[in-house]
């Protein structure tokens, strides 16, 4: 029987600070296999054909965080939230639309609002309306642009970087600007 993980990206231990994105059963099983990894982000994936490792990673205590505006086989709405929360009891959600976020919140899910730093403008308006009762966590992509923005940009709630990391040097950067982690599915940046 699955139970969800209690880890959290806001509490998980500092060894970590690159989450994986995995988009298929091969990258999922890899990430799973490495015991340094405690969280992985789940994208471009059909969750019902990957019940059995979600199973395993309970076992191990791994988070599951799902892209829900980018995953197969559920949709985002009120019965599919529920279905993540109470059903594969996924520890947390990623979305670009904030009803979806207060949605999950309904079910006890961690919220993480992906936000694409298009421009200064954009980012700061986002920032403006952002709910932070629903949202836990950001998720600013192209993470290199973190670095640039953290000057002049105000981030209310806690951060991560997504987006365009393909080196060990553009993660440090990124951290180093505040991040609180990174996301890549890139393996050798995780592995």
């Amino acid at each position: 029987m699955l139970t969800r993980s209690t880890r959290s990206l806001l509490s998980i231990s500092d060894r970590q600070k690159i989450i994986p994105v995995v988009e298929n059963r091969m990258q999922f099983l890899r990430a799973l296999d490495a015991q340094q990894i405690t969280t992985i982000m789940l994208r471009h994936c059909n969750l019902l054909e990957l019940r059995p490792q979600l199973n395993h990673a309970f076992e191990r205590e791994v988070a599951i965080y799902v892209y829900v505006d980018h995953i197969d086989g559920l949709h985002p709405d009120n019965a599919g939230l529920r279905f993540l929360a109470q059903q594969l009891h996924i520890s947390g959600i990623v979305s670009s639309n904030p009803r979806i976020l207060t949605l999950g919140k309904g079910f006890e899910l961690e919220t993480i609002q992906r936000l694409f730093a298009v421009d200064s403008t954009g980012l700061e308006a986002a920032l403006e309306s952002l709910d932070s009762h629903q949202v836990d966590l950001l998720d600013i992509s192209p993470a290199l642009v973190i670095p640039f923005v953290v000057s002049h940009i105000h981030f209310p709630i806690p951060f991560i970087g997504s987006g365009l990391i393909s080196t060990f040097q553009q993660v440090q950067s990124v951290l180093r600007a505040g991040a609180l982690r990174v996301t890549t599915a890139r393996a050798e940046l995780y592995l």
